[in-house]
C-alpha cells in the first residue's frame, strides 16, 4: 500500500496470475462464426505472498462472431458469467464478500499491417452491459461499460503473424470508463500488457505477457488497486484448421 502525496490518493500494490483460454470458429463461406471463451485469475493478499493465494476471477463467455473482412469482425457474447473475489489490499477487505455478474458484451475489431505484413495494429472497442450481485441480498447494479483498446504486435521470424511456428511480440494499452445515471467517477480501470506469442498446429498461439492494472477503487476516485501480474494465455483460432497444414482464409482474430 502507498500513499500519492499531495492527491491524498492511495494505491493497493497486488501480485497476480491470470489465464484465458479461447477457441473461435469462422464459417469461411457465410462469414458467420462462434467461439468461446475461459478466465481464471488469482492473487496474493495484503500485498505479500504467493500470486496463487487466493481466486480472483473466473468466467464463462460464448460468443457470435460476423466476420466484414479479413480487416473488421463484429462479435457479440449474449450473456456471460464472471464470479470474483476483489482483491485484498487492506484488513477491511476481508469483509468484502465474493459476488457473481452477468454481462452482454459488444466488440470491434479492426486492424492495419505494415511493413510487408510484419507489423500489425489493431483497435478493438467493447461496449459492456454489467448485472453486479450486491451480495446478501437479492439485488443486483446495473453498470455500462466502454473499453477502448490499442495493440501493436511484431512478427519476429516471418511477415505473416498467420503463418505456422510464427514468433511475435506484442504490446497494448487498454482504457475502461463507466457511465450511466448512477456514475459519479468514471474512470475504471487502464491496463497495459507487453508479451510475446507464438503460433502452433496452424490455428493455435500461447502467449506469456506481464500484465499492469490500475483499477479505481469504488466510486470516490481516492482508492486504486495497482495489479502487477504474469499472464499466461491459448487461442484456438479457428478450431477446424487446428493441427493441419491449410492456410488460415479467415485472417482476422484477436
Amino acid at each position: 500500500m502507498c500513499k500519492i502525496s499531495g492527491a491524498q490518493k492511495t494505491v493497493y500494490k497486488h501480485d497476480t496470475f491470470w489465464s484465458k483460454a479461447e477457441v473461435n470458429q469462422i464459417f469461411e463461406e457465410k462469414k458467420w462464426g462462434f467461439g468461446f471463451d475461459f478466465i481464471y485469475r488469482t492473487k496474493n493478499e495484503l500485498g505479500e505472498g504467493s500470486r496463487f493465494t487466493s481466486m480472483m476471477r473466473e468466467s464463462y463467455r460464448p460468443w457470435i462472431h460476423y466476420q466484414f473482412s479479413p480487416m473488421a469482425r463484429l462479435s457479440v457474447s449474449p450473456i456471460g458469467y464472471m464470479k470474483t473475489q476483489d482483491y485484498i489490499g487492506k484488513p477491511e477487505d476481508y469483509n468484502r464478500l465474493p459476488y457473481h455478474e452477468w454481462r452482454t458484451t459488444f466488440q470491434f475489431f479492426h486492424h492495419l499491417k505494415q511493413w510487408d505484413g510484419r507489423i500489425m495494429h489493431t483497435w478493438r472497442y467493447r461496449y459492456e452491459l454489467r448485472w453486479q450481485e450486491i451480495p446478501n441480498t437479492d439485488d443486483y447494479r446495473f453498470l455500462n461499460r466502454f473499453r477502448f483498446r490499442y495493440r501493436i504486435r511484431f512478427a519476429l521470424n516471418s511477415n505473416d503473424f498467420y503463418a505456422n511456428k510464427t514468433l511475435y511480440a506484442s504490446v497494448s494499452n487498454e482504457v475502461g470508463l463507466n457511465f450511466g445515471k448512477n456514475v459519479t467517477y468514471m474512470f475504471n480501470q487502464n491496463r497495459l500488457y507487453a508479451g510475446l506469442g507464438y503460433r502452433f498446429l496452424t490455428a493455435a498461439r500461447v502467449e506469456m505477457r506481464y500484465v499492469n492494472r490500475f483499477r479505481a477503487r469504488g466510486a470516490t476516485g481516492f482508492e486504486y488497486d495497482l495489479d502487477r501480474g504474469i499472464m499466461l494465455t491459448l487461442y484456438i483460432d479457428q478450431l477446424s484448421l487446428l493441427g493441419t497444414k491449410d492456410i488460415l482464409k479467415v485472417r482476422y482474430f484477436d
